[in-house]
């Protein structure tokens, strides 16, 4: 469903092709979450969704809607882990902040783990912040482009900082990091992600300094000299860490937010976060869906494990409560690799057929990636061609069938 974003009206999840809302609701379930509450209407000043998730799927807002959830689900992968693993569990947290919470996509689930008086949310837009108190009930600071000129008396257990320093030249950088992480409580923990230096444009230098800040981003109205895109080294990183009071202790965790961020976990002064892992959701996605003479259909696409040291343990096909195959893989796929730079694991094919003995026309057809890490990944198509699919990682448009 195209969207005209020179006008940028609210979007409905009700006006999605029932198709994604479909895709989408099951795999908001899968997590134990409820669907009807986070499917509340996005609004169209947001710039994150109608600036750069809808364009990169040719304004296909049933597409892109679907790519907002799946990257929220991942998003929310990643808290989750800092919180158990560095907290003791969501029952253990007292106190929430969302830097650079946009309008919200993560506290649409922490909704439901947490009650809206233990959430905070802050933004330099203020229409954000105003917007997710309205909508949500929490609570809403608004930022500043000085670190200095910011004001937010409470402290927080955790402290969630999901795309803000990948934006930030050297000098903010440093500023913001010491600001946020003097919000913590005792016991705390700061997390934030970063472009690395791997993810460098092609034909770019990294500088000596160690970041590289270049003046354009997604935003429309920030100034490019305070918001732009960077890119980091762990030394230019680390560096930053052991400037804070106390020198903490900190994690790196390589592409563990997002498809291309690095991720951080900073303790306040004092707090051993040594035991911290932080695994990246697995990724996949359809490529192909073949109509064959018996009324079969021939699927294949791919599949990434991204975490270190781990590996997917199972491929299966599902629809609904139904396994209705076991896939395994049908090759290597290098091709993958250059839209994953540095990746630590070999993608794979996979390829499956499934005729109309095992399923009904127009229903959903879900491929589930296991890991050994605990986390899953889902692509989805419907059955049979034509069909609504959906993908992962670099693919920009409804993929092939025929």
């Amino acid at each position: 469903m195209p969207v005209d974003t020179a006008r940028a009206p609210d979007l409905s999840f009700d006006d999605l092709d029932p198709r994604y809302r479909a895709f989408i609701a099951d795999y908001i379930g899968l997590y134990g979450l409820d669907a009807d509450a986070f499917c509340r209407p996005l609004p169209g000043a947001d710039e994150m969704f109608f600036k750069a998730i809808l364009p990169n799927y040719e304004q296909d807002a049933s597409i892109a809607a679907f790519k907002f959830t799946e990257a929220t689900l991942r998003h929310y992968d990643t808290v989750r882990q800092i919180v158990d693993g560095a907290l003791g569990g969501f029952e253990k947290l007292g106190s929430f902040l969302d830097f650079a919470s946009g309008y919200g996509r993560l506290t649409r689930i922490m909704l439901q783990k947490l009650r809206p008086d233990q959430i905070h949310v802050a933004d330099i837009y203020k229409d954000a912040v105003d917007w997710q108190r309205q909508a949500f009930g929490v609570a809403g600071t608004y930022s500043t482009p000085d670190p200095a000129e910011l004001r937010h008396e409470a402290r927080h257990d955790l402290v969630f900082v999901g795309s803000l320093f990948s934006h930030l030249p050297a000098d903010l950088f440093h500023r913001w990091l010491a600001t946020l992480h003097g919000l913590l409580k005792p016991g705390g923990v700061l997390a934030f992600s970063v472009h690395d230096e791997s993810f460098l444009p092609e034909g770019e230098a990294m500088d000596a300094s160690g970041i590289r800040y270049f003046r354009f981003s997604e935003s429309g109205s920030l100034d490019a000299d305070i918001y732009g895109m960077s890119y980091v080294s762990e030394a230019f990183v680390a560096d930053a860490i052991a400037r804070l009071p106390g020198r903490p202790s900190w994690r790196r965790f390589h592409k563990g937010a997002y498809e291309n961020q690095d991720l951080y976990v900073v303790g306040a002064p004092g707090k051993d976060v040594s035991g911290v892992f932080v695994a990246s959701t697995p990724m996949g996605g359809f490529e192909t869906a073949a109509g064959l003479t018996n009324g079969a259909v021939e699927f294949s696409g791919w599949a990434l494990e991204r975490t270190p040291g781990k590996r997917l343990t199972r491929l299966s096909v599902q629809a609904g409560a139904r396994t209705l195959l076991e896939v395994s893989p049908h090759c290597e796929r290098p091709d993958v690799l250059t839209h994953f730079p540095k990746v630590a694991n070999a993608p794979i094919g996979w390829r499956f057929r499934l005729g109309p003995d095992l399923v009904r026309p127009g229903e959903v057809i879900r491929l589930r990636m296991d890991s050994d890490s605990g986390l899953f990944g889902c692509a989805y198509a419907e059955f049979p061609p034509p069909v609504a699919m959906t993908y992962a990682g670099w693919s920009r448009r409804a993929l092939r069938a025929g």
